[in-house]
């Protein structure tokens, strides 16, 4: 796609905890106090980057925070990775490790000098509709008897499961809590958790005006498919919160744009869905008509660079692309 996918869920994660204040809110709570207690907060500081795969971008998030340790002011990684679906995957724990294995990678290219490595804290953040299962530990995913080898990594990620806690349960600062519970709508499309964030919303429009509140409204416009249950939000928002009506202008105006935004890209995807399309229904068309000459395959390869096999699995991604099967020998 030429354009950048729109994620709403990916947006209003990191545009929240990717601040200082909320990320450190969120992690003093949740985080072991062994090891909070270790770290020096006033240095928390954000890395503009990102470690997870690209084709899981609408489901996951990631924040990468590095902050001093208070002993010797050595460097220390929090790295928080948002898992935003239905269930809890088992994959996860694997890409976690591979995800901190990248961390690591670029803070020894970043850091080639340094005699040890710096260490991670991960932290997995999850909104879904049923509970969190997977092991957390690394080691768990092996047999029982062979987990005690050397070559078992000895590896483990901390857990905030969402699933199961209350509205009035969250923890963090007033934004993230209010960002948390937006975050629960999509799973959890019920009126007291739209509710309970009414009040939240109108803390934050007097403590800090309506800017701080617009992303997460304009989010649940955009993610939530009950016209009934956003009309009554909607309808709360305007009689509760403070300049509530001009709010609710704002978001329909911000809409407005994302849906065309979402439009252009879903045109432009199209495009480039049919020009490589294109593409591979020339490229078989060409090797069929040097087959139909009677061309060998070896001097097909050297003029193309496709074998045999290559040329079976791209008339199959052209049988998969078009939804036809007319393009066999």
């Amino acid at each position: 796609m030429a354009g950048e996918v729109f994620q709403p869920h990916d947006g209003l994660f990191r545009a929240v905890f990717g601040e200082r204040a909320e990320a450190a809110d969120l992690l003093l709570a949740h985080l072991p106090e062994a090891i909070a207690i270790r770290l020096r907060w006033s240095t928390l500081a954000r890395r503009d980057t990102s470690f997870i795969d690209n084709r899981l971008r609408t489901s996951e998030s990631d924040l990468l925070f590095e902050v001093q340790r208070e002993v010797d002011d050595a460097l220390a990684w929090v790295y928080v990775l948002f898992e935003h679906r239905s269930t809890s995957d088992p994959g996860l724990l694997l890409r976690m490790l591979r995800y901190c294995i990248r961390i690591w990678e670029q803070d020894r290219r970043e850091r080639p000098d340094e005699e040890y490595l710096h260490p991670i804290v991960p932290l997995v953040l999850y909104q879904g509709r049923y509970g969190w299962t997977p092991a957390c530990e690394f080691s768990e995913l092996f047999a029982p008897d062979v987990r005690d080898w050397p070559g078992v990594p000895h590896f483990a990620h901390l857990l905030i499961d969402q699933t199961q806690v209350g509205p009035d349960e969250l923890r963090g600062g007033l934004r993230g809590r209010a960002a948390q519970l937006a975050l629960m709508v999509p799973h959890r499309a019920g009126w007291p958790v739209m509710e309970r964030l009414v009040p939240l919303l109108a803390e934050l429009v007097e403590a800090w005006g309506l800017d701080e509140v617009e992303q997460i409204v304009v989010y649940l416009a955009s993610t939530t498919p009950d016209e009934d249950l956003w009309n009554r939000f909607s309808d709360e928002v305007q009689r509760r919160v403070p300049g509530g009506g001009e709010l609710m202008t704002k978001t329909q105006a911000m809409l407005e744009l994302v849906k065309n935004k979402m439009r252009q890209e879903a045109r432009e995807e199209a495009r480039e869905e049919a020009r490589q399309e294109g593409e591979l229904i020339g490229r078989v068309r060409n090797i069929e008509g040097f087959l139909g000459q009677g061309v060998s395959w070896s001097t097909i390869e050297a003029a193309t660079g496709v074998d045999e096999d290559e040329f079976g699995r791209l008339k199959q991604q052209l049988q998969a692309a078009t939804g036809r099967a007319d393009h066999s020998n």
